[in-house]
């Protein structure tokens, strides 16, 4: 389908940002070739009824003019992303060294608790043999006392 139209427009514009998809009026939008001089064969986008009705105001978009608008907004939502990303990543690796200060303070205080365990443990057996001591030595006594 051709159509004719001219870049100039003699009423006010309301402005589209990306590739448009449909029309104020509500209708799907279409793609035409511009049938001036200044514009010949250059592709637009517009409603059936803005081609048939050119006194009443419908969109009007040139379609290389959509694809600038949507690369700009992609390459603006690409810099948001790689912003957030960013941050993200220098949140995480903060957090992260955190952890390992706090798993390297739980791992010298687990160390120290092992080595004083340890040094207990190595009295413990003298302390076992005095216990058992006492205890043969109690019931010695006791057999002694019930069997006279």
């Amino acid at each position: 389908m051709s159509s004719s139209a001219s870049s100039s427009l003699s009423h006010p514009v309301r402005q589209t940002t990306g590739i448009p998809t449909r029309c104020w009026c509500g209708a799907k939008l279409t793609t035409f070739g511009a049938q001036t001089k200044e514009n010949l064969f250059r592709r637009f986008y517009r409603c059936e009824i803005g081609v048939k009705r050119k006194n009443e105001h419908h969109l009007f978009k040139w379609v290389d003019e959509a694809i600038v608008d949507e690369i700009n907004m992609f390459d603006a939502k690409h810099c948001h992303l790689k912003e957030d990303l960013d941050s993200f990543k220098m949140y995480t690796t903060q957090r992260l060294e955190d952890q390992a200060k706090k798993i390297d303070q739980t791992l010298l205080q687990m160390k120290s608790l092992t080595e004083a365990s340890t040094s207990n443990t190595a009295q413990s057996p003298l302390m076992n043999m005095a216990v058992a001591a006492i205890a043969i030595g109690t019931m010695a006594w006791l057999y002694a006392k019930m069997c006279n």
